[in-house]
């Protein structure tokens, strides 16, 4: 049958009426039509590559319905069968490639369709005598069947010769090439590892590297088919999970700028490149997780037992060699390829540059690179528009880079303030290591700028930073209360904090924050309070607190000069205010504190700040004659 080529225009208005068709009724129709066989056909008859991704979204949205999908399987299958059984080289070609894009659609049914009793059997009882153009669509197929884990076994049991033999002896560049990438991806199952590793009694001890050489030769062959080298890079994809794999690419002369230049080629440039490049990039940068205790445990017991185990962390993923890596990457011009990507409409790839910046800014001497290379720029739209997963990635990066680096250079203009709201929904999250890093990032920002804190004020993030306050973990609530500190010389919350009608438990806290174990703590929140001591009406709630006024003089106690100062700061505020508030000083012997103070202490704000403490004190004419006469007052 001779296929008429679908216009783009006619799939688009097909989109847009499955997209509107509410009650499924235009969608079950056009299953069961003959268009569905015609939109089919387009994966192995048309010539208009441009055709055949929207041709993708339109059988991915068809599966989006259950009715529709059980409707979509058993329509495509008959179809499928029925175009293997042709005698027709082009109807063969038409089975696999429109199995391939079924794969791509919806894998739950490409498995279905594959896994029919003696489906594959009899694509393979005959795919050596068909012509390459055939058996290149086979290969694909299987590769696409590969992506999904029960097909894999499949594949191992009935393709894994054919496919080691193409892949070795093949003389077809693109047979070559789609075989190799199947092969790829049958190497991440361990059970199909071990199977294929039995088989191949000629291949190199290590497969995933074989393989891995072929892909890089193929990606570097600037006479290679386009889609020679775009197979080459989705290979190269998956075989870069492997820890050998990564240092191959890193440290091979001309692999990833060979890479770089092809994405920055844009006559050649696609999704597919993209995806495989910034995934690469990813696998290159990731740091291996740290085992869980439970896994440790494992692992001990697999040890003694003399059993391996793939929990054992690999030596080319450890730290170093992490670090390393990124550093290769960085000299090499990552940032300006992230740029690019970052701009892409994929919220896939995009989720993935936001993973690849995160990698590269864990370690504090890139920072200043992505910095100064542009990847804030690109990170801070990556903060709003993608994935939940790919915002807090990017939010999380952006957190890292704020935490260290002087935000009136990496932040200018507005970019400060854009950060205030994705930095606040890392908090929010359940995520520890996130809040944590987005406070201290909060707290950095907040230091150097008004609008930031005001910005903070206006998302309502006072009550988010006020509720880390509580948090289990000291780092977190240390980090909230420092944030808060910062955020008192913002003056609606200062007020907020000083209004007596609303904010007693707020000084209530203060104060027993002022008095936990943790320093960092104590010096936050008791900078806090001095701050805040310059309202009469703060005054006046510390002393009525039951422990306000013992804990300034806990503070008073303290070794630390930074502690003493921020106390003595209290005190002289609090004897400002009248001679009541003076007197509960005086009857806790706050006075005679101060004087040993100013005896002791050779810090001179210490000591200045003490002696006007008790200056205003001795106002009222409640001192100790021998305090007066001592200090000349």
């Amino acid at each position: 049958m001779e296929l008429v080529d679908l216009s783009t225009q006619e799939l688009s208005t097909l989109l847009k009426n499955i997209v509107n068709d509410k009650g499924n009724t235009a969608s079950i129709e056009f299953v069961r039509s003959e268009s569905f066989v015609q939109l089919l056909r387009v994966f192995g008859y048309s010539s208009k590559e441009s055709i055949k991704p929207i041709s993708l979204v339109i059988l991915t949205k068809l599966c989006e319905n259950a009715e529709v999908k059980e409707l979509f399987q058993q329509t495509s299958s008959k179809l499928i069968r029925q175009w293997l059984e042709s005698t027709e080289k082009q109807e063969k070609l038409c089975s696999h490639s429109a199995l391939s894009a079924v794969f791509q659609t919806n894998n739950e049914v490409g498995s279905s369709i594959l896994s029919q009793d003696g489906l594959l059997e009899e694509i393979m009882d005959c795919v050596e005598f068909e012509t390459e153009q055939v058996q290149i669509a086979v290969a694909d197929m299987l590769s696409h069947a590969c992506s999904q884990k029960a097909c894999r076994a499949l594949v191992v049991t009935h393709c894994r010769g054919y496919l080691l033999t193409v892949m070795t002896e093949s003389k077809n560049e693109k047979l070559k090439a789609a075989a190799a990438v199947a092969l790829s991806k049958i190497l991440l199952d361990e059970k199909t590892s071990k199977a294929v590793d039995q088989v191949a009694e000629n291949s190199v001890s290590d497969d995933s590297m074989q393989l891995a050489e072929l892909f890089q030769k193929m990606v570097l062959n600037d006479e290679s088919d386009i889609s020679v080298r775009l197979n080459a890079v989705e290979g190269l994809t998956y075989a870069s999970i492997k820890p050998k794999v990564k240092e191959m690419i890193t440290y091979h002369p001309t692999l990833l700028k060979g890479l770089f230049t092809f994405v920055k080629d844009s006559e050649k440039t696609s999704n597919t490149l993209f995806y495989g490049v910034v995934v690469i990039l990813a696998n290159i940068t990731t740091y291996q997780k740290p085992l869980s205790e439970k896994e440790q445990q494992i692992l001990k017991l697999k040890k003694l037992a003399g059993e391996a185990s793939t929990l054992e962390p690999d030596p080319l993923d450890s730290e170093e060699h992490v670090l390393k890596r990124n550093q290769r990457v960085l000299e090499l011009g990552a940032i300006n390829i992230l740029n690019i990507l970052a701009k892409n409409s994929s919220q896939i790839i995009r989720q993935s540059v936001a993973q690849v910046f995160l990698n590269l800014s864990t370690d504090q001497k890139n920072r200043g690179a992505i910095v100064q290379q542009g990847g804030v720029k690109s990170l801070i739209p990556l903060t709003t528009n993608g994935t939940q997963e790919g915002t807090c990635l990017a939010s999380q990066a952006l957190a890292k880079i704020a935490i260290t680096t002087d935000p009136s250079l990496a932040f200018r203009g507005e970019r400060a303030v854009e950060l205030v709201t994705p930095f606040l929904t890392l908090c929010k999250g359940e995520n520890e290591l996130f809040q944590f890093e987005a406070l201290m990032a909060l707290t950095n920002l907040g230091s150097v700028d008004d609008s930031v804190r005001t910005k903070i004020v206006d998302a309502k993030g006072i009550i988010t930073i006020e509720n880390l306050q509580f948090s289990d973990n000291t780092m977190i609530r240390r980090a909230a209360t420092e944030c808060l500190c910062n955020m008192m010389f913002c003056e609606p919350v200062y007020e907020m904090y000083s209004d007596p009608n609303r904010s007693t438990n707020k000084i209530k806290i203060l104060l027993a924050l002022s008095d936990v174990d943790d320093f960092q703590t104590r010096r936050a929140s008791s900078g806090a309070l001095a701050i805040l001591s310059t309202s009469p009406e703060v005054c006046r709630m510390i002393v009525d607190r039951p422990r306000g006024v013992e804990v300034l003089l806990l503070l008073l106690n303290e070794e630390s000069p930074e502690l003493q100062h921020r106390s003595a700061e209290c005190i002289k505020n609090i004897a400002k205010v009248e001679q009541k508030l003076a007197e509960s000083l005086v009857n806790n012997k706050v006075d005679e504190r101060l004087v040993k103070m100013i005896k002791d202490s050779k810090v001179e704000a210490v000591v200045m700040t003490a002696a006007e403490a008790l200056k205003e004190i001795a106002k009222y004419g409640i001192l100790k004659k021998e305090i007066t006469e001592t200090l000349n007052i």
